[in-house]
């Protein structure tokens, strides 16, 4: 039996909206792993300009084989490829988020029904050579844990200061409707390499899960277009009995919020990003904590005559109609 054989099988799920230079330098990254027995699914959520083709195209330069499929294609399973070449590329029929187009990749994986994780990797990332080796080992050793992990998070760290932390996980404050990053802008060193964190969610940008937590607690809410989703499985994991890991050793490096022109910190903040976070908040608390359906309308008018005093006023006015208009 070969290295591979013995190896648990590992589905990588990259999800590319219009930037696909930033998927092929992840996809690079990606095929310099030393784990050897896993496969690449990359989704083009339906990009205007042509991301698919010039992702493919360099596939046929750079890959030994590879699948392109429709959506149509991936998601029949009389129409899955038999084989299991390096990477697989998807085009989706339409962009209908974050949370639609990763799961179209993960039900295509759960279709081929031949693996123990996926990772879901932001397309804005590059990996050390050895962090599927780092997660996998840790999820194997986690399955003796007394409360099964579901989700497991990695360092992630700014790809253009990469001994700078961006996060490690995340925390969710009840009292303001905000969450924040774990270490965030703080330094890297030692005191980062600890085997467990008190986190209320695993950061979106790399989550690792196991084939048996999503047969359990199941794929991404697509509710949610932007933002969210990420907190909305921690909750569902937590009620499901499952805990949050922490990889340190799993090293990540972030670009940050390239494609929607946002940034954790929220300094630099797109409309797009603005909206899609509003209505991502209104719609996770609603269904987590309807008993603070008030505190939070509170809060977001509060928010508005913030902006307005600022002259923001279509911030303003977008705040009042996702109020009324989200359900």
């Amino acid at each position: 039996m070969t290295v591979q054989e013995q190896q648990p099988k590992v589905y990588i799920v990259v999800l590319n909206y219009m930037s696909w230079q930033d998927t092929v330098e992840c996809l690079e990254s990606l095929l310099r792993l030393k784990y050897q027995n896993k496969e690449i699914i990359v989704v083009d959520n339906d990009s205007p300009n042509g991301s698919f083709l010039h992702l493919t195209s360099w596939a046929q330069v750079h890959l030994p084989s590879f699948f392109a499929l429709k959506e149509s294609e991936a998601t029949q399973s009389s129409d899955l490829p038999r084989q299991n070449p390096p990477v697989v590329f998807i085009r989706a029929d339409k962009n209908a988020g974050f949370a639609a187009g990763n799961n179209l990749g993960i039900r295509y994986a759960l279709q081929k029904n031949d693996h123990d994780y996926l990772w879901l990797l932001n397309n804005d990332t590059t990996v050390d050579p050895d962090s599927l080796d780092e997660l996998v080992k840790r999820a194997q050793f986690d399955q003796s844990s007394v409360k099964p992990v579901g989700i497991w998070g990695s360092k992630l760290l700014y790809y253009h200061q990469p001994e700078v932390i961006q996060a490690l996980g995340g925390k969710l404050d009840l009292r303001t409707f905000t969450t924040r990053h774990l270490a965030e802008e703080e330094p890297d060193g030692p005191q980062h390499n600890v085997p467990a964190l008190q986190q209320d969610y695993v950061i979106g940008a790399s989550l690792f899960v196991s084939r048996k937590f999503l047969e359990e607690v199941g794929l991404l809410s697509e509710d949610y277009f932007l933002y969210f989703e990420e907190l909305d499985w921690a909750q569902r994991a937590e009620r499901a009995g499952y805990g949050l890991g922490y990889v340190w050793s799993c090293r990540v490096y972030h670009k940050e919020g390239q494609t929607i022109g946002s940034s954790s910190s929220g300094k630099q903040k797109s409309a797009l990003a603005d909206y899609h976070g509003i209505r991502s908040k209104i719609i996770f608390f609603r269904k987590f904590y309807p008993q603070r359906t008030l505190q939070l309308y509170l809060l977001l008018i509060a928010s508005a005559l913030l902006r307005m005093s600022r002259l923001q006023f279509k911030r303003a006015a977008t705040v009042f109609k996702l109020i009324l208009q989200t359900k």
